[in-house]
């Protein structure tokens, strides 16, 4: 339902930070809203990221564990930094 609706109609603008929480792989995602006038020709939004100082288990978690989305495909989080388009 909420499909068409904008950023702003949430109270989302520029400036404002998101936090979203993945529990089943203890994986959080810091989201920085920045509004830019300067991106290319029919590219509506960006999504860059910064490479998080360790990319890994918790020091407390054995390295062999997997850590899965709730199903048995192994999936991991992502590391991307590319861009969308």
């Amino acid at each position: 339902a909420n499909n068409q609706r904008k950023l702003s109609e949430f109270g989302i603008r520029n400036g404002t930070r998101l936090q979203a929480d993945d529990f089943l792989q203890d994986y959080t995602l810091l989201i920085n809203v920045l509004h830019s006038e300067d991106l290319e020709k029919d590219v509506e939004f960006e999504v860059v990221g910064d490479t998080p100082e360790k990319v890994g288990p918790k020091p407390s978690e054995p390295t062999a564990k997997n850590i899965t989305n709730g199903s048995d495909d192994g999936a991991q989080p992502s590391t991307s930094t590319g861009k969308i388009r």
